[in-house]
């Protein structure tokens, strides 16, 4: 029992150290890459306004909406085919796209970017965005797991 003393107090010591993980810089570089196509892949589905399942494809299961306006995948489904019957996106276009790398399975997004939109009634908005998302690889793909917009009128 005494020369036990020693590895269980060891092994005590070690489960109690936070876990920290070491990635190269290839591995953080890969993973920055791989979020940012995933983000601007994301923004396109939203423009493009043709399939709403592709769109909903990019957010993550785990915590029903990244958005917060549904409880689940099927609301926001509903949501998103209401938004695009309700305004047609004449241009856009992307600007400063900025990703913060936690681990090989998670990261911080935020990118700036500008839209013009012409309602059902024809009125014509120019939009900036200013969005800040998580997002998380599941089963080998980058979902959006919650988000925040920040719309104004272009030029203020």
């Amino acid at each position: 029992m005494p020369r036990m003393i020693l590895p269980l107090m060891l092994l005590a010591v070690v489960a109690c150290q936070p876990m920290t993980l070491v990635m190269t810089d290839a591995q953080r570089d890969a993973t920055e890459e791989a979020v940012k196509q995933a983000a601007l892949a994301y923004n396109a589905t939203w423009r493009a306004q043709e399939d709403v399942d592709a769109y909903i494809n990019y957010a993550s299961d785990w915590a029903g909406t990244p958005w917060g306006c549904c409880e689940t995948l099927d609301d926001l489904r509903s949501f998103a085919t209401r938004a695009w019957e309700g305004f047609d996106i004449e241009s856009a276009e992307d600007g400063e796209i900025k990703v913060m790398v936690f681990s090989p399975d998670a990261a911080a997004v935020t990118f700036t970017g500008t839209a013009t939109r012409v309602d059902t009634a024809g009125v014509r908005q120019e939009r900036a965005n200013e969005i800040a998302g998580l997002w998380v690889r599941e089963d080998g793909e980058w979902k959006l797991l919650i988000a925040k917009n920040y719309t104004r009128a272009a030029g203020t």
